[in-house]
């Protein structure tokens, strides 16, 4: 009987464990994705403001600026978690 309940507890851990690094992973897969769309966006919108002498930033292109920087930090957080 502990040796069926033994097994019964290390199949139920063994199974949270898996799950729980499934979750992590999409949850990892979506920061990136997010990552990834806005540095599309703000490479489209403000590469231009780079090539000027000096480089300066529109007000648009700092708060995309400071969003890609934001999902880059969450996004290396949560890759740290592991």
């Amino acid at each position: 009987m502990r040796r069926k309940t033994g097994l019964i507890a290390l199949t139920a851990t063994l199974t949270f464990m898996v799950v729980g690094c499934q979750s992590h992973q999409a949850k990892v897969d979506a920061l990136q994705k997010e990552y990834d769309q806005l540095n599309q966006q703000f490479a489209k919108d403000c590469s231009a403001e780079y090539l000027k002498v000096p480089p300066t930033l529109s007000p648009k292109c700092t708060d995309e600026s400071k969003k890609l920087g934001e999902a880059g930090k969450r996004l290396q957080e949560e890759r740290a978690k592991q």
